[in-house]
């Protein structure tokens, strides 16, 4: 049995392509904590009469997820409250808007038992939204909301 070795080199180029790969993916995948006035677009933030879904969110560890495909939880806001669904369970409550500054809740759900990964993100979801305290409109579309630590805990697109 003949046994063929690769040059250093080559090794050395593929680990390092491996970790710049890696590192770039992680980069992709962090939270922003810029304030929303860094990128949001000029302008009052109006909510009422919008729905947006969320595409990621901030677990209460502190770890970036985004939400897969299979769930969908939404945000809809109309004269003064906040509602939507957490992808298995739906949820009301008041919000109140002045300036950038949000409060949404208390909310209210429903107590559907939810299979993962539904649950978990939709206990993330839902415990995020207790701590929002800014929200900005970005100039990509997207809604963003932060927490009293100007950390990103959910960012949504436009609904329909």
């Amino acid at each position: 049995m003949t046994r063929t070795t690769r040059p250093r080199g080559t090794r050395r180029l593929g680990l390092a392509i491996t970790a710049l790969a890696i590192a770039l993916i992680a980069a992709a995948c962090g939270s922003s904590t810029a304030s929303p006035s860094a990128s949001a677009s000029a302008g009052p933030l109006n909510l009422n009469k919008t729905t947006w879904l969320l595409i990621s969110y901030l677990s209460p560890d502190g770890t970036s997820y985004t939400v897969p495909s299979a769930v969908t939880p939404s945000l809809e806001f109309d004269d003064r409250t906040a509602s939507g669904s957490g992808g298995c369970n739906t949820f009301s409550g008041p919000y109140q808007l002045d300036g950038e500054n949000l409060k949404l809740g208390p909310i209210a759900t429903t107590k559907v038992a939810c299979e993962e990964p539904i649950l978990a993100v939709e206990t993330a979801y839902f415990a995020a939204m207790n701590v929002v305290n800014k929200a900005a409109l970005l100039d990509n579309g997207r809604l963003q909301l932060w927490d009293a630590r100007g950390k990103t805990t959910l960012v949504f697109v436009p609904g329909s």
